[in-house]
């Protein structure tokens, strides 16, 4: 029975790590008219993935936070954003520091927008942050793991492993050829106004 959770989610990190690379490319196309490999091969962010069914785990959903506390009113969804928007920004700096400091380039840069508080994280970027992924908790993440269990029965352990290893190598690769280059990894790139 252990195994199965385990499949389960595997399962969950892959799918909400290409759901990572779709929202990022998404926001990318509102934003410049452009998507591309987000600094992976592959069209998977694995961090993304992970923080999900991590937090998951740890935070819970808002309707029933650190899987303890369930909240009847609003004032979960408030909570839930307020825990998010901390985690967000903390994430954010830690990630950027990290990569400045030994990658030597800046992986993201927030000084061009209003109300930042250092270059990786800012007020609005947190908020939509934590929005979206109180909302994701809230409305789909359960559906979504209720509908992986469906079909982690016909799916074999050995090529869910598989895949998320690939993902992990992906990653890997990746923020070596960055480390490497001093710089992002841009494989391909789709200009939309061209």
């Amino acid at each position: 029975m252990k195994n199965v959770k385990i499949k389960e989610d595997i399962i969950m990190i892959i799918i909400t790590s290409f759901i990572g690379f779709c929202i990022e490319n998404f926001y990318m196309l509102f934003k410049n008219s452009v998507i591309d490999n987000r600094n992976m091969f592959l069209p998977f962010l694995l961090g993304y993935g992970l923080f999900a069914v991590a937090f998951y785990y740890i935070i819970g959903t808002p309707k029933k936070i650190f899987n303890k506390y369930e909240l009847k009113t609003p004032k979960n969804f408030l909570v839930y954003m307020l825990i998010c928007f901390i985690i967000v920004s903390a994430g954010e700096i830690i990630l950027g520091t990290i990569v400045e400091k030994t990658g030597h380039f800046y992986y993201w840069d927030y000084t061009g927008l209003p109300m930042h508080f250092t270059r990786y994280a800012s007020v609005l970027t947190s908020i939509g942050f934590s929005l979206a992924i109180t909302l994701f908790m809230a409305y789909l993440y359960i559906p979504l793991e209720n509908r992986v269990k469906k079909i982690s029965k016909h799916v074999p352990m050995f090529f869910t492993i598989f895949i998320c290893i690939v993902l992990v190598i992906d990653m890997t690769v990746s923020f070596k050829n960055m480390y490497i280059n001093g710089g992002k990894n841009s494989v391909w790139k789709i200009n939309i106004k061209k």
